[in-house]
C-alpha cells in the first residue's frame, strides 16, 4: 500500500478491499500532488526471483525456502502477498542486504522514491553460539555435512538442545518495517523482501547463520576447530596419517624444476608384476558398442587388436623374451571376444 497524503491517518485506498483484488487504476493524491501511477515504476537491474521459484516445473522446493514461504503466507493478507510476489518477480528491489538480525532492502513502488523495507529476527549471543557449535561438533553427521556445505533438515534438533531455533517458528518471531506506512500486518514490500530471502535460501542456506548473528565462515571454522580438539583430546587417531616415521621431506618445487620429470634409479625397485586381466578387453566391454554406426571399419575390433599387441609385447618383455613371434599378428587381426560387439 502506498503512503497517504500528509497530516492524515493511513487509510486503505478507495476501491481496495482487504482480501479482494488489488486496485489497478491510478491512486489518488493530495492537493497539488500528481496521482500515483497504476503500476510500480520500473527498476533496471533490480533483484528478482530466480526462474524456478514457486514454479510447477522448477523441481522440488528446498526445505529452507518452504520455511520462509510459510511465514510470509501467515503474516500477509492475500492481495498484499500476491502483489509482493509480483514485485519480486519483476525485480522491483533496488538493493538487498542480509546482515546480522535483519534483511534490509529498498523496494520501488508507485511513488517516486523507493521504500526502505526491513525484516528483523533475533540474534544469539556468543555464549549461545558456543553451545550450538559444541552440539554440532559432538555429532559427526552434522559436522561432516556442514563442513561439506550442506545444511541438513534436522539441524533444528541441534538448536533445540540449546533452547533456540535457527529458523523462526512463525511470523510473530519476525518483525517488519517499511516507510510506506501501511498498517494491518506486512505490506507488499515486506512480502517482496521475504520472497527474495526465501529464494536466496534455496541456494545459500547458510545465510540463516548470518541472520542469527554469526558469519558462516566463522561458524564452520569453530566447528572444525572444536572437532579437531575433540579428536585429539579423546586419544583418537586420524584415519589418515600425513607423515610416516622417517619419511623423507621433499625439497621445494622451485629448487627441483629442472629434474622434476626424471624418474631416477629408484624406479627399477618398483615391483609392478604384469599379468593378463581376468576378463579380456575390460575397457572395451565397459565402453560398449562403437558410437559410429555407419563406420566403414570395425572400430571395436581394431582397438581389440591394438590392445592384444600391446599386452603381448609387454608380457614378453617382462618375461625377458624377444617378443618377435608374440608380437606378430596375422592379416586377419587378433580374435575379438564374442562378448564385444562390433560397430
Amino acid at each position: 500500500m502506498e503512503p497517504n497524503p500528509p497530516n492524515k491517518p493511513p487509510t486503505s485506498p478507495p476501491g481496495h478491499v482487504l482480501g479482494g483484488p488489488p486496485r489497478t487504476g491510478p491512486l489518488p493524491a493530495g492537493p497539488g500532488q500528481p496521482a500515483l501511477p497504476a503500476k510500480p515504476r520500473r527498476v533496471r537491474g533490480g533483484v528478482r526471483l530466480s526462474s524456478g521459484f514457486n514454479s510447477p516445473d522448477g523441481g522440488p522446493i528446498p526445505w529452507t525456502t518452504q520455511k520462509w514461504v510459510r511465514i510470509v503466507e501467515e503474516a500477509a493478507s492475500g492481495p498484499r502477498l500476491i502483489e509482493g510476489l509480483e514485485y519480486a518477480r519483476q525485480g522491483q528491489t533496488k538493493r538487498l542486504e542480509i546482515v546480522p538480525g535483519a534483511v534490509k532492502a529498498q523496494v520501488q513502488g508507485r511513488a517516486y522514491r523507493a521504500y526502505d523495507t526491513s525484516l528483523g529476527v533475533a540474534t544469539y549471543s556468543a555464549e549461545q553460539w558456543d553451545r550450538v557449535v559444541e552440539q554440532m561438533s559432538d555429532q559427526a553427521v552434522y559436522a561432516a555435512k556442514l563442513l561439506a556445505g550442506e545444511l541438513p533438515a534436522s539441524i533444528e534438533e541441534v538448536f533445540a538442545r540449546v533452547g533456540v531455533r535457527l529458523f523462526p517458528q512463525d511470523a510473530a518471531e519476525v518483525s517488519s518495517s517499511c516507510t510506506c506506512g501501511a498498517e494491518g500486518g506486512w505490506c507488499k514490500h515486506a512480502c517482496c523482501v521475504a520472497a527474495l530471502l526465501a529464494d536466496q535460501l534455496a541456494s545459500k542456506p547458510f545465510l540463516m547463520f548470518e541472520l542469527r548473528g554469526i558469519s558462516p565462515g566463522d561458524l564452520l571454522e569453530h566447528v572444525r576447530q572444536r572437532r579437531s580438539l575433540s579428536l585429539s583430546g579423546s586419544g583418537s587417531m586420524p584415519i589418515y596419517t600425513p607423515h610416516a616415521e622417517g619419511e623423507h621431506v621433499s625439497p621445494p618445487l622451485e629448487s627441483c624444476v629442472g629434474t622434476f620429470w626424471d624418474a631416477g634409479l629408484e624406479i627399477g625397485e618398483i615391483d609392478l608384476p604384469l599379468e593378463p586381466p581376468a576378463v579380456s578387453h575390460p575397457l572395451l566391454r565397459r565402453l560398449g558398442p562403437s558410437p559410429f554406426a555407419g563406420a566403414s571399419f570395425p572400430m571395436v575390433g581394431l582397438l581389440a587388436t591394438c590392445y592384444e599387441m600391446v599386452s603381448r609385447a609387454a608380457l614378453s618383455d617382462d618375461a625377458g623374451g624377444a617378443g618377435g613371434e608374440e608380437s606378430g599378428v596375422s592379416g586377419s587381426g587378433a580374435a575379438v571376444d564374442p562378448g564385444i560387439e562390433g560397430p
